[in-house]
């Protein structure tokens, strides 16, 4: 989806627990396209208690959606284009 949106939007995964190493191999493995960070003071920005969360961020910066556990390929899709 990252590749679908480029230009558009801006995907980055946030990890709160992971190590920067175990963090990179998840990047190499998976074939991540997108920024990858170790930064537990963005969860706590957000309120983000456990993983999986997935926020969508607005043009003003602020929350425009939300999904607290797994999410659909079609429901973020609609999330994202309902945003922009």
């Amino acid at each position: 989806m990252a590749e679908e949106f480029d230009g558009e939007v801006t995907f980055a995964g946030v990890s709160n627990n992971d190590s920067i190493d175990d963090g990179k191999g998840y990047v190499a493995e998976y074939e991540v396209p997108y920024a990858m960070a170790n930064a537990p003071e963005v969860w706590e920005a957000y309120g983000v208690p456990y993983q999986p969360v997935t926020i969508v961020i607005g043009p003003d910066g602020g929350i425009a959606d939300r999904f607290d556990g797994p999410v659909t390929y079609e429901a973020l899709k609609a999330s994202i284009e309902a945003t922009i």
